[in-house]
């Protein structure tokens, strides 16, 4: 069970981590494509003010996540 739980741990780090990276991703295209004219009036109705502050609440749940699974497994620095 246990082995269970630290693999459903694993994947729902990394998970995150890669969403994370995605929409961050995403949205530096999306700030860099609007300052192009042609793609301007197809970028600037689309708002990504709400991914900035998704990723910040992501990467903490990650710290949380990735601390209890460090500590759990001997690998944490503390």
């Amino acid at each position: 069970m246990l082995r269970f739980l630290d693999r459903l741990e694993e994947i729902l780090i990394s998970s995150l981590m890669a969403a994370a990276t995605l929409i961050i991703f995403i949205a530096v295209m999306h700030r860099y494509g609007t300052g192009i004219p042609f793609l301007y009036p197809l970028l600037y109705p689309i708002d990504l003010g709400w991914a900035q502050e998704v990723c910040i609440y992501m990467f903490v749940w990650m710290a949380k996540f990735g601390a209890a699974y460090g500590v759990r497994t001997g690998i944490h620095v503390g």
